[in-house]
């Protein structure tokens, strides 16, 4: 009688065993996959971050440009005051004109 109720506590404990078993193993499977996924958002992050650096760049870029054309602006308005006609605004855009073409080549070369 002694040996049937060993018989059934072992194999009661060797059931138990079976499902922790099987439970460790799914945890197991599950955080592997839980590590992947991270491992993938961390490229995804690492990827945005460096998308979200080349627009601020572009960003500042554009900011300092408008800039300068703001006070291109200006430099024109003021002097559509001074020229009296259409005929003089002409030669004064021609002026600017040659004179960006010439910076534009001294930063090409």
């Amino acid at each position: 009688m002694i040996d049937f109720e060993i018989m059934n506590q072992f194999s009661s404990l060797e059931s138990k065993l079976r499902r922790i078993v099987m439970a460790f193993e799914l945890k197991k499977n599950r955080l592997a996959e839980v590590e992947r996924e991270n491992e993938e958002l961390r490229k995804n992050l690492a990827e945005k971050d460096k998308e979200v650096s080349e627009l601020n760049k572009k960003l500042n870029e554009y900011i300092k440009n408008f800039k300068k054309s703001e006070k291109f602006t200006k430099i024109v308005s003021n002097n559509l005051k001074s020229t009296g006609n259409t005929a003089e605004l002409k030669e004064k855009l021609d002026e600017y004109i040659l004179e960006i073409e010439k910076c534009i080549n001294q930063l090409s070369n």
